[in-house]
């Protein structure tokens, strides 16, 4: 044998002898694949309690004196908040003031109309003593008495019948200014009386209490800071919340470009930021209509979801936890699937290693959606085909 010959032989022998090595392989199955989408989300209570400033005549702007220690636990009626009342106070002594001067007002006019009527009366009675005298006089006369002093008669009873009448008429002008004067003073009395009430019952709820059992979760300014002492806050804002820790749920947000493969009743898992060793499941109840901006210095438009936590644990989970959550997706319909690991690529183009009797050789494929382990096959590879692993 020439050495030609045996350089040959000896390839061959070489090649042969790879081909025996035992080769790691994997096959195409067909199955449904599963997709996993990671977004990150924070902890709420379904069933939370929110404390706003009270709604109070021209006030707007509160500002925050006392705030209980977040988290504490509480019980129903306990103090967990107190808010400035300097101004109330200050309105309400006012109007204290105006009440108390009113009511002065209304007794000191009933004593006045009073006495006036009183004099008003007493110049009647008189005048109708003397209408009866120059009546009588009058009537009494005779042939006997001058004509001139007969008519003199007559314009004293008349003058007399008038004054009679003006001062009727005084009296009964007299009693319905009184009327009229005490319903006015009346007025200001209940006007007054209306705005003492308010101003007590708003300072007195400025004193905020709990109105169940339950924890102390402060709230957050429009900057999202959390509420502190001596903050100022507005109508409408929470000041605080008493969260029900048993049905807590986790909002997240989700990128929009996620949005098709998210749907409702979808399972989820979810990992707490403080506790990352511990897995909670649960399944997506609300999705967001609206599209929007994750924030202002973050461009990525997102929508908003919402999850129930099926086993929460009230000892460890808290309002305004960060989360990591893993929403498990599943094709509609079976598809060819293999190992991800079984997949290489060159230049931009997907290859598989098929084995052969001499060794291996390169397979391209068209891949489709890719999963947590397994890809689907689109195109290059049949059901059972056997690939190489690396």
């Amino acid at each position: 044998m020439n050495s030609v010959s045996f350089l040959s032989a000896m390839s061959l022998f070489i090649v042969l002898l790879a081909g025996c090595q035992p080769q790691i392989t994997t096959h195409v199955e067909e199955g449904v694949l599963y997709q996993q989408i990671e977004v990150t989300g924070e902890l709420v209570s379904a069933d939370n309690v929110s404390m706003m400033p009270p709604p109070i005549r021209r006030v707007w702007q509160y500002q925050v004196k006392q705030l209980a220690p977040e988290g504490q636990s509480v019980r129903q009626g306990d103090v967990v908040a107190r808010l400035d009342t300097s101004e109330l106070t200050q309105r309400l002594s006012v109007s204290q003031a105006n009440l108390a001067a009113t009511e002065q007002d209304i007794a000191t006019s009933k004593l006045r109309n009073a006495k006036k009527l009183e004099q008003l009366k007493l110049d009647l009675a008189e005048a109708k003593m003397n209408f009866e005298k120059a009546d009588r006089k009058f009537k009494l006369s005779d042939e006997t008495v001058a004509l001139i002093e007969k008519e003199k008669y007559q314009r004293d009873a008349v003058i007399a019948k008038d004054n009679v009448s003006l001062i009727e008429q005084k009296i009964a002008l007299e009693t319905r200014g009184a009327e009229q004067r005490q319903a006015m003073l009346a007025g200001d009395e209940q006007k007054f009386a209306s705005e003492v009430a308010a101003l007590e019952k708003g300072i007195a709820s400025m004193t905020l209490k709990a109105p169940r059992a339950g924890i102390v979760v402060y709230g957050t300014d429009p900057q999202g800071n959390k509420i502190k002492e001596g903050q100022s806050v507005f109508a409408g804002d929470a000041v605080l919340s008493i969260p029900d820790l048993s049905h807590m749920q986790v909002n997240m947000t989700v990128p929009e470009v996620e949005a098709q493969r998210v749907k409702l009743g979808q399972a989820i898992k979810i990992r707490l930021d403080a506790n990352p060793e511990r897995v909670f499941r649960g399944k997506i109840t609300e999705l967001g209509a609206v599209f929007r901006n994750k924030n202002q210095d973050v461009p990525l438009v997102v929508f908003d979801a919402v999850a129930s936590i099926d086993e929460p644990d009230s000892e460890l989970m808290r309002p305004g936890m960060t989360a990591k959550i893993v929403i498990d997706i599943e094709q509609d319909s079976p598809s060819l699937l293999l190992a991800i690991d079984a997949v290489s690529f060159e230049a931009g183009q997907a290859y598989v290693e098929r084995p052969t009797w001499l060794g291996r050789r390169k397979q391209p494929i068209v891949i489709g959606e890719m999963g947590r382990d397994r890809i689907s096959i689109r195109q290059g590879l049949a059901l059972g085909d056997e690939v190489l692993l690396p």
